[in-house]
């Protein structure tokens, strides 16, 4: 008699994002789960499965910006007071 094993290797990625500790306690609540690697795992596989979710057209991706990184820190501070400057400017106008 001979048995045959037949193995399917999937392919696992480790990914990372930033999430605020709301969103996770929501996200945890939601799912019933108690980790957060759980908690996500099984928010992805719903998100994949549930026939109620569009996907995203061609369109809209193409307006997303693409930036790779992240800002150096200089850049970063000048962007904020850039922007902090601008609502002053704006709040005295307006």
């Amino acid at each position: 008699m001979m048995i045959i094993l037949m193995m399917v290797m999937e392919r696992i990625l480790i990914v990372q994002t930033k999430l605020s500790e709301d969103v996770i306690e929501e996200l945890k609540r939601k799912t019933g789960e108690r980790t957060i690697k759980d908690a996500l795992a099984k928010a992805v596989y719903h998100y994949l499965s549930c026939p109620n979710v569009e996907s995203i057209s061609k369109d809209a991706n193409s307006e997303r910006k693409v930036r790779s990184g992240r800002f150096p820190l200089y850049l970063g501070q000048l962007i904020k007071k850039y922007k902090m400057s601008e609502e002053s400017i704006s709040n005295n106008v307006g």
